[in-house]
Protein backbone atom coordinates (compact mmCIF):
# COMPACT_ATOMS: atom_id res chain seq x y z
CA UNK A 1 0.00 0.00 0.00
CA UNK A 2 1.28 3.18 -1.03
CA UNK A 3 0.49 6.95 -0.75
CA UNK A 4 -1.68 6.86 2.33
CA UNK A 5 -3.02 9.80 4.12
CA UNK A 6 -4.34 9.79 7.84
CA UNK A 7 -7.02 12.54 8.54
CA UNK A 8 -7.77 12.86 12.68
CA UNK A 9 -10.54 14.19 14.04
CA UNK A 10 -9.79 16.22 16.62
CA UNK A 11 -10.51 18.91 19.63
CA UNK A 12 -8.84 19.38 22.94
CA UNK A 13 -10.63 16.96 25.06
CA UNK A 14 -8.55 14.31 23.14
CA UNK A 15 -5.79 16.51 24.37
CA UNK A 16 -4.21 13.32 26.17
CA UNK A 17 -3.63 11.19 23.54
CA UNK A 18 -3.21 13.34 19.81
CA UNK A 19 0.64 13.57 20.28
CA UNK A 20 0.73 9.94 20.51
CA UNK A 21 -1.88 9.85 17.78
CA UNK A 22 0.02 11.97 15.41
CA UNK A 23 3.64 10.50 15.95
CA UNK A 24 1.95 7.20 15.08
CA UNK A 25 0.18 8.24 12.49
CA UNK A 26 2.99 10.54 10.86
CA UNK A 27 5.75 6.92 10.98
CA UNK A 28 2.97 5.35 8.38
CA UNK A 29 1.60 8.05 6.44
CA UNK A 30 2.17 10.05 3.37
CA UNK A 31 0.04 12.99 4.64
CA UNK A 32 -1.61 13.56 8.08
CA UNK A 33 -4.76 16.26 8.08
CA UNK A 34 -5.96 17.41 11.26
CA UNK A 35 -9.56 19.49 10.98
CA UNK A 36 -10.04 21.21 13.99
CA UNK A 37 -13.67 23.12 14.70
CA UNK A 38 -13.89 26.41 16.09
CA UNK A 39 -16.34 24.97 19.33
CA UNK A 40 -16.73 21.59 20.86
CA UNK A 41 -20.35 20.07 19.21
CA UNK A 42 -22.36 21.40 22.11
CA UNK A 43 -21.28 24.96 21.72
CA UNK A 44 -17.89 25.34 24.10
CA UNK A 45 -15.32 27.34 22.41
CA UNK A 46 -12.37 25.47 21.92
CA UNK A 47 -9.19 25.81 23.24
CA UNK A 48 -7.51 27.48 20.26
CA UNK A 49 -4.48 28.14 22.11
CA UNK A 50 -3.64 24.20 22.67
CA UNK A 51 -4.26 23.77 18.60
CA UNK A 52 -1.55 26.28 18.23
CA UNK A 53 0.91 24.36 20.60
CA UNK A 54 0.64 21.47 18.35
CA UNK A 55 0.54 22.88 14.97
CA UNK A 56 4.31 24.52 16.17
CA UNK A 57 4.98 20.93 17.46
CA UNK A 58 4.12 19.01 14.22
CA UNK A 59 4.83 21.40 11.50
CA UNK A 60 4.67 18.38 8.89
CA UNK A 61 0.47 18.04 9.86
CA UNK A 62 -1.37 19.95 8.44
CA UNK A 63 -4.00 21.24 11.15
CA UNK A 64 -7.40 22.77 9.14
CA UNK A 65 -9.78 25.52 11.32
CA UNK A 66 -13.33 25.37 10.38
CA UNK A 67 -16.04 27.04 12.03
CA UNK A 68 -18.58 25.63 14.11
CA UNK A 69 -22.40 26.84 14.36
CA UNK A 70 -25.56 26.18 16.22
CA UNK A 71 -28.49 24.06 14.74
CA UNK A 72 -27.09 21.28 14.11
CA UNK A 73 -26.56 17.39 15.23
CA UNK A 74 -22.86 16.36 16.07
CA UNK A 75 -22.53 14.29 13.67
CA UNK A 76 -23.08 16.64 11.03
CA UNK A 77 -20.03 18.44 12.61
CA UNK A 78 -17.98 15.13 12.98
CA UNK A 79 -18.80 14.63 9.02
CA UNK A 80 -17.93 17.62 8.12
CA UNK A 81 -14.51 17.45 9.89
CA UNK A 82 -13.86 14.44 7.55
CA UNK A 83 -15.12 15.84 4.83
CA UNK A 84 -12.29 19.07 5.00
CA UNK A 85 -9.68 16.41 5.63
CA UNK A 86 -10.53 14.24 2.41
CA UNK A 87 -11.36 17.77 0.48
CA UNK A 88 -7.11 18.70 1.07
CA UNK A 89 -5.56 15.61 -0.10
CA UNK A 90 -2.81 15.43 -2.21
CA UNK A 91 -3.23 14.18 -5.91
CA UNK A 92 -0.99 11.03 -5.46
CA UNK A 93 -3.10 9.74 -2.20
CA UNK A 94 -5.07 6.54 -3.18
CA UNK A 95 -6.23 5.39 0.56
CA UNK A 96 -7.24 7.56 3.22
CA UNK A 97 -7.72 6.18 7.34
CA UNK A 98 -10.13 7.81 9.04
CA UNK A 99 -8.87 8.46 12.47
CA UNK A 100 -10.26 10.05 16.39
CA UNK A 101 -7.56 11.67 18.28
CA UNK A 102 -8.21 9.20 20.86
CA UNK A 103 -7.32 6.07 18.33
CA UNK A 104 -3.46 5.19 18.25
CA UNK A 105 -1.92 3.07 15.83
CA UNK A 106 0.60 0.31 15.93
CA UNK A 107 3.17 1.14 13.68
CA UNK A 108 5.03 -2.02 13.81
CA UNK A 109 1.85 -3.72 13.06
CA UNK A 110 0.43 -1.39 10.72
CA UNK A 111 3.47 -1.08 8.77
CA UNK A 112 3.84 -4.73 8.37
CA UNK A 113 0.24 -5.13 7.44
CA UNK A 114 0.53 -2.04 4.22
CA UNK A 115 2.90 -4.61 3.09
CA UNK A 116 1.15 -7.25 2.40
CA UNK A 117 -1.24 -7.99 -0.74
CA UNK A 118 -4.46 -8.06 1.92
CA UNK A 119 -3.98 -4.59 2.88
CA UNK A 120 -4.91 -3.37 -0.90
CA UNK A 121 -7.32 -6.30 -1.55
CA UNK A 122 -10.68 -4.47 0.07
CA UNK A 123 -11.96 -1.05 -1.22
CA UNK A 124 -13.22 -0.36 2.36
CA UNK A 125 -11.77 -2.27 5.55
CA UNK A 126 -12.75 -1.60 9.08
CA UNK A 127 -9.71 -1.83 10.98
CA UNK A 128 -9.55 -4.11 14.79
CA UNK A 129 -9.07 -2.19 17.79
CA UNK A 130 -8.50 -2.47 21.57
CA UNK A 131 -11.12 -0.34 23.52
CA UNK A 132 -10.39 1.20 26.93
CA UNK A 133 -12.36 2.85 29.89
CA UNK A 134 -11.15 4.70 32.98
CA UNK A 135 -7.35 4.45 32.65
CA UNK A 136 -5.33 2.82 29.80
CA UNK A 137 -4.87 -0.08 31.82
CA UNK A 138 -8.33 -1.52 31.27
CA UNK A 139 -8.81 -3.09 28.37
CA UNK A 140 -12.31 -4.81 27.08
CA UNK A 141 -11.80 -8.09 25.95
CA UNK A 142 -14.06 -7.39 23.32
CA UNK A 143 -12.87 -6.13 19.87
CA UNK A 144 -14.31 -3.44 18.21
CA UNK A 145 -13.83 -1.85 14.58
CA UNK A 146 -13.90 1.88 14.38
CA UNK A 147 -11.62 3.14 11.86
CA UNK A 148 -11.96 3.31 8.34
CA UNK A 149 -9.26 2.54 5.58
CA UNK A 150 -10.73 3.69 2.49
CA UNK A 151 -9.64 3.86 -1.30
CA UNK A 152 -9.73 7.75 -1.44
CA UNK A 153 -11.92 8.40 -4.79
CA UNK A 154 -15.02 6.23 -2.96
CA UNK A 155 -15.13 8.52 0.30
CA UNK A 156 -19.07 9.60 0.13
CA UNK A 157 -20.11 11.50 2.82
CA UNK A 158 -23.24 12.95 3.99
CA UNK A 159 -23.28 15.69 6.41
CA UNK A 160 -26.43 15.52 7.12
CA UNK A 161 -26.93 12.07 7.94
CA UNK A 162 -27.98 11.72 11.17
CA UNK A 163 -27.04 8.04 12.06
CA UNK A 164 -23.80 7.44 10.98
CA UNK A 165 -20.57 8.39 10.55
CA UNK A 166 -17.28 6.54 9.41
CA UNK A 167 -19.87 3.61 8.71
CA UNK A 168 -20.59 6.09 5.77
CA UNK A 169 -17.35 4.98 4.07
CA UNK A 170 -17.88 1.39 4.79
CA UNK A 171 -20.96 -0.21 5.25
CA UNK A 172 -22.81 2.40 3.02
CA UNK A 173 -21.10 2.16 -0.22
CA UNK A 174 -22.04 -0.47 -2.33
CA UNK A 175 -20.59 -1.91 -4.81
CA UNK A 176 -17.57 -2.55 -3.67
CA UNK A 177 -15.48 -5.18 -1.70
CA UNK A 178 -15.65 -4.49 2.08
CA UNK A 179 -14.32 -6.37 5.46
CA UNK A 180 -14.85 -5.59 9.14
CA UNK A 181 -12.66 -6.39 12.21
CA UNK A 182 -9.36 -6.29 10.19
CA UNK A 183 -5.94 -7.35 11.98
CA UNK A 184 -2.48 -8.19 11.39
CA UNK A 185 -1.04 -11.30 12.53
CA UNK A 186 -4.63 -12.12 14.23
CA UNK A 187 -3.67 -8.97 16.36
CA UNK A 188 -5.81 -5.56 16.33
CA UNK A 189 -3.74 -2.89 14.53
CA UNK A 190 -5.14 0.13 16.75
CA UNK A 191 -5.67 1.34 20.41
CA UNK A 192 -8.82 3.40 21.14
CA UNK A 193 -8.91 5.26 24.12
CA UNK A 194 -12.70 7.04 23.89
CA UNK A 195 -13.59 6.66 27.57
CA UNK A 196 -9.98 6.78 29.12
CA UNK A 197 -11.05 10.53 31.14
CA UNK A 198 -11.04 12.12 33.90
CA UNK A 199 -14.54 12.54 35.22
CA UNK A 200 -13.90 15.82 34.09
CA UNK A 201 -13.29 15.11 30.75
CA UNK A 202 -16.12 12.37 30.75
CA UNK A 203 -18.76 14.79 31.30
CA UNK A 204 -17.24 16.93 28.86
CA UNK A 205 -17.45 14.29 26.03
CA UNK A 206 -20.73 12.78 26.36
CA UNK A 207 -21.91 16.44 26.15
CA UNK A 208 -20.50 16.83 22.85
CA UNK A 209 -20.04 13.48 21.38
CA UNK A 210 -22.58 12.19 18.54
CA UNK A 211 -24.55 9.66 21.16
CA UNK A 212 -25.52 12.65 23.46
CA UNK A 213 -29.30 12.07 22.40
CA UNK A 214 -28.85 8.51 21.98
CA UNK A 215 -29.65 8.30 26.18
CA UNK A 216 -31.14 11.24 28.32
CA UNK A 217 -28.64 10.02 31.73
CA UNK A 218 -25.23 10.35 30.74
CA UNK A 219 -23.92 12.41 33.04
CA UNK A 220 -25.60 10.88 35.87
CA UNK A 221 -24.04 7.72 34.66
CA UNK A 222 -20.50 9.29 34.80
CA UNK A 223 -21.42 10.47 38.31
CA UNK A 224 -22.22 7.36 39.48
CA UNK A 225 -18.84 5.85 37.53
CA UNK A 226 -16.90 8.08 39.04
CA UNK A 227 -18.14 7.68 43.01
CA UNK A 228 -16.26 4.88 43.50
CA UNK A 229 -13.40 3.20 41.97
CA UNK A 230 -13.55 0.88 38.79
CA UNK A 231 -15.33 -2.05 39.40
CA UNK A 232 -14.62 -4.34 36.19
CA UNK A 233 -17.80 -2.99 34.56
CA UNK A 234 -18.91 -0.02 31.57
CA UNK A 235 -21.80 1.63 31.70
CA UNK A 236 -21.16 2.18 28.25
CA UNK A 237 -21.58 -1.60 26.85
CA UNK A 238 -21.53 -4.90 28.97
CA UNK A 239 -17.74 -5.53 28.37
CA UNK A 240 -15.23 -7.82 30.60
CA UNK A 241 -11.79 -6.17 31.07
CA UNK A 242 -8.26 -7.32 31.31
CA UNK A 243 -5.35 -5.16 33.05
CA UNK A 244 -2.34 -4.43 30.89
CA UNK A 245 0.35 -2.41 30.85
CA UNK A 246 0.15 1.27 29.45
CA UNK A 247 1.61 0.99 26.36
CA UNK A 248 1.97 4.00 25.07
CA UNK A 249 1.98 5.94 28.13
CA UNK A 250 -1.10 8.17 27.80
Amino acid sequence: MKNLATVISYYSNDERFIRKCITNALAVSDQVIIPVSTHFYDGTPEDLDSVKKLVSEFPEVEFLLFEWSPGKHPRYWNNMSRIIGHSNLSEDIEWVLFLDADEILDIELFNEFKSTPEATMYDTQKLACYWYFREPIFRADAIEDSPVLVRKELVRIDPNNPYIEREQMHEAIQGVTKKRTVMQNNTPMLHHFSWVRTKEQMLQKVSAWSHTSDRGDWADLVEEEFSRPFNGKSFVNNYTFTEVENIFEV
